[in-house]
C-alpha cells in the first residue's frame, strides 16, 4: 500500500531544520522558495488552504484570482517564528472524488445536489447544463435562507403566543361570566 506525502508535515520539517542548522530566522525565511512559479524567488507568505509558499509576485496573483479570495495567508516570517501555526491553521480538507484521482470535491452541483471537484465539471457536470458553484459559497447561501426562515419562524411562534393569551383570557372571561350567572341564579 502506498502512503500519500503529507506536504504540510515536510513543509514544518524543512523550516523546523533550516531553523536548527544554526540560522537566524531572517535566514531561514530567505532560503524558503515559491512552491507555485519556476523562477526560485523566496516566499513571502504561506496558502493555508493551497498548503503552499507564494512568492510576491505569485501572492499577488493568488490574490487577484476569484478562486482564491476565500483563501487565508501567512508571513512566511511568522510561520518561520511559530511552525505550529501551519499545522493550527490548516482547514480541514474536503472529502476526495473517487472518479478524479483524489480531487477535492470543492464545487457543489445544485443540478444534481452532488459534491464535485473541478474536473467533474468538464465532463458529468459542463456549465450549459449544471449549475454548480463552489461549496463555501452554498453554505453561505443555506446559511442566510436558515436565518431567514428562523426569523420568520420566531415571528410566527410570536404571533401564535399571542394567540394563546387572547385565547387564555377569552377562557377566563367565559368562566367569570358563568360563574356570575350561576350566582344570579
Amino acid at each position: 500500500e502506498s502512503v500519500s506525502t503529507n506536504f504540510t508535515i515536510n513543509r514544518l520539517v524543512e523550516i523546523l531544520g533550516k531553523r536548527n542548522e544554526g540560522g537566524s530566522v531572517l535566514s531561514a525565511v530567505s532560503e524558503i522558495i515559491c512552491d507555485s512559479c519556476e523562477e526560485g524567488l523566496p516566499a513571502i507568505t504561506w496558502c493555508i488552504n493551497c498548503e503552499s509558499c507564494l512568492c510576491n509576485d505569485c501572492n499577488m496573483a493568488h490574490k487577484r484570482m476569484n478562486a482564491f479570495k476565500s483563501h487565508v495567508t501567512v508571513a512566511v516570517e511568522e510561520m518561520v517564528k511559530n511552525p505550529s501555526l501551519i499545522l493550527s491553521s490548516t482547514p480541514e480538507r474536503a472529502e476526495a472524488c473517487k472518479s478524479h484521482s483524489k480531487q477535492p470535491l470543492d464545487l457543489y452541483c445544485r443540478t444534481c445536489s452532488n459534491l464535485i471537484c473541478r474536473d467533474c465539471t468538464l465532463k458529468d457536470h459542463p456549465r450549459e447544463t449544471h449549475d454548480f458553484a463552489f461549496v463555501g459559497e452554498v453554505v453561505d447561501e443555506e446559511r442566510e435562507k436558515i436565518k431567514e426562515v428562523t426569523a420568520s419562524l420566531k415571528g410566527l411562534i410570536e404571533r401564535m403566543r399571542t394567540g394563546v393569551k387572547r385565547i387564555e383570557e377569552c377562557e377566563e372571561e367565559v368562566d367569570m361570566r358563568s360563574e356570575e350567572r350561576r350566582l344570579k341564579k
